[in-house]
């Protein structure tokens, strides 16, 4: 027989259309402990009762009407999540057992039923039940969960291990060319002793990463995005603090602060980073999705993007995680893509030739793939945006609209 621990607060919902029998069972169940009842003798009123009031067990009769018992267990079994269900039914034949099975009951009892089976029967039904509404409840609480966590934006790691590459201006441009096509995009600058992001967008900081991580231990991404500067293109940027010494004061916790956190309010994500290997730098690489290994066709430039591949190896970063973007890809130095590839054994994924509208674009705080969209370095650059989302058209027209402001 069932203990009254476990059986407290236990719902029962019986619903037999003869009376006799109903009552016969109302008077067992009088003695079953722990349990509260409700009674009926027809099919709609047993599912109105069954909705409104989510019963544990439900012991319905085969004769009950104007629905059987077979389709009444069904269309309560399909309203009320982890709800268990018994038949009973006088002169049972082995069909109205599969008939049972087929509605979903959990078991079908023949009457008349003697007390301590019957109980045996409710005790079993009901620990089916909770075992359900417990699942159900994780699966809810799981989907709620996921609903509330933010989506994380695509993190990218902008690197090199030699200064010159033009880490910087590709940073700005491939931020910029996201924003412009409609994505919410960031842009950190992680080169925490000389970052010029900002000059290189044309605006002035007056409040950067030092400054956000120096006057505050925990933040959120709508904090953070008062101490961003704001970009025509729609593109917002964490700039690097003002004075070298500043750099000294961002630790490695609050790298990982700021990049978690701005991973939560936006698309994309673009680390800007200083030419070496340092904690900081290896913090961004780790939570990064991608790292593009900026490079340029000279001998020091590949030998750095091998040692960079090999350190990366080691630290296990799936192959697909390192892409090669070679800057100035069409001087004539004696080397060519090919060779590059060669040598590395991987291939360039993107690459942007030389053009003196890049040093003009820098010097003039514009960003070439918006300002110059036709040219071939503007083409260029618009090819490593569509890495990561493909560019219409009329998304390509619009790059030249934008202009800093």
């Amino acid at each position: 027989m069932a203990d009254d621990t476990r059986n407290t607060g236990m719902k029962l919902l019986v619903a037999i259309g003869d009376d006799r029998v109903r009552d016969s069972f109302a008077q067992a169940l009088a003695d079953y402990p722990g349990a509260t009842r409700q009674v009926c003798g027809d099919s709609t009123e047993a599912l109105r009762l069954a909705v409104e009031s989510r019963p544990d067990v439900v012991l319905v009769g085969a004769e009950l009407g104007p629905e059987d018992g077979f389709q009444t267990v069904q269309a309560i079994i399909a309203q009320v999540p982890g709800v268990s269900a018994l038949l009973v039914a006088k002169n049972p034949v082995p069909a109205d057992f599969r008939r049972a099975l087929r509605a979903g009951a959990r078991d079908m009892l023949e009457i008349p039923v003697e007390k301590k089976e019957l109980f045996s029967a409710i005790e079993a039904a009901s620990a089916v039940s909770r075992d359900k509404r417990t699942a159900l409840e994780g699966l809810t609480a799981a989907a709620l969960a996921e609903e509330r966590e933010p989506a994380r934006a695509t993190g990218t790691v902008v690197f090199s291990t030699k200064g010159g590459t033009g880490k910087t201006f590709l940073a700005t441009n491939l931020a910029a060319g996201l924003a412009s096509a409609g994505k919410r995009v960031a842009l950190v600058d992680l080169d925490l002793q000389f970052g010029d992001v900002a000059i290189a967008l044309g605006l002035t900081p007056e409040r950067t990463i030092y400054d956000l991580v120096s006057s505050y231990t925990e933040f959120d991404v709508t904090l953070m995005s008062d101490f961003m500067l704001k970009h025509s293109s729609g593109l917002h940027v964490l700039p690097a603090p003002l004075y070298p010494d500043q750099s000294e004061e961002v630790t490695l916790a609050d790298v990982r602060t700021v990049l978690e956190v701005v991973s939560t309010g936006y698309d994309h994500v673009i680390v800007d980073t200083p030419p070496f290997f340092e904690e900081r730098v290896l913090a961004a690489l780790d939570w990064a999705d991608r790292v593009l290994l900026v490079g340029s066709l000279d001998i020091p430039s590949v030998k750095n993007i091998k040692i960079s591949f090999t350190t990366m190896d080691l630290m296990a970063y799936p192959a697909e995680k390192l892409r090669i973007v070679m800057n100035r890809a069409d001087s004539k130095v004696g080397l060519d893509l090919s060779e590059v590839e060669r040598t590395l054994g991987r291939p360039v994924e993107q690459s942007v030739s030389s053009s003196i509208d890049v040093p003009r674009a820098l010097n003039a705080g514009e960003v070439l793939l918006l300002s110059k969209p036709t040219s071939q370095v503007g083409r260029q650059l618009a090819a490593l945006v569509e890495m990561y989302e493909p560019v219409q058209n009329n998304h390509r027209r619009q790059f030249g609209r934008f202009r800093r402001r």
